[in-house]
């Protein structure tokens, strides 16, 4: 079976580096030019959509349209496999991983498939790539372990992010021991009993001061966090 992979942004780079590596035959295409007649997949081709969330439908709609037969995978964790019905054969295909290289520990991390009638495409596929099957899960479910996957993964992320910039503007040394070891005991205990503070204590003076003292743009983020840490809190006395 021939494969295409669809798209060029993280996630697309690192399975092409991939199958490279496992000398799995495959083309590389770019569904942004099959408006100009190029790049296109011959229609038995199987493919692995790792093209953005927004554009799933629309790739789906132009694979129909030409006629597209080959089993086709979209590889996002909150799109349903709906997204893909005008497609005679269809099925999920998630790897839960952060993309940030084209390296990944293949292996290590899980994989979400729907379409028990294409499991053995999968099977093959799995082979070849050298990692086991993973695991099938309805849509539902999958988007479910992605938005888990958002909690865990970018807003954290993103927190770290904004300290560091608050802390380069202030000039204040990162507290990366500290940071480490809060989430560390958090994850391994009772994250509400761990939480102190001066919203948990409704300590409204410092946290005016806090406000103060913040640049603009981080100050509707504090006061978020600071009311989320009081409402918790108070449902938990």
């Amino acid at each position: 079976m021939n494969w295409g992979i669809v798209g060029h942004g993280h996630l697309g780079s690192a399975l092409a580096a991939r199958f490279a590596r496992q000398n799995i035959a495959f083309r590389h295409l770019s569904a942004q030019l099959w408006d100009q007649g190029k790049d296109l997949p011959q229609p038995e081709d199987a493919l692995l959509l790792a093209v953005p969330d927004g554009c799933i439908v629309e790739v789906a709609r132009q694979l129909q349209q030409r006629g597209h037969l080959g089993p086709v995978f979209h590889c996002s964790g909150a799109t349903p496999l709906g997204a893909l019905e005008p497609l005679p054969q269809a099925g999920v295909w998630y790897p839960m991983q952060s993309f940030r290289d084209v390296e990944v520990p293949w292996g290590s991390f899980p994989i979400y498939w729907e379409n028990n009638l294409l499991e053995p495409v999968l099977k093959d596929l799995h082979q070849k790539l050298g990692i086991t099957l993973g695991q099938w899960m309805t849509s539902e479910r999958r988007a479910t372990n992605h938005l888990s996957a958002v909690w865990a993964n970018n807003f954290p992320t993103h927190l770290v992010a904004l300290y560091q910039d608050f802390c380069r503007q202030k000039g204040v040394e990162p507290m990366a021991s500290m940071f480490l070891d809060s989430v560390t005991q958090a994850l391994e205990g009772d994250a509400r009993a761990l939480q102190t503070g001066p919203a948990r204590r409704q300590d409204m003076a410092t946290l005016a001061r806090h406000m103060e003292a913040l640049p603009p743009e981080l100050r509707s983020i504090y006061e978020a966090l600071s009311e989320s840490i009081a409402r918790l809190d108070s449902s938990n006395s």
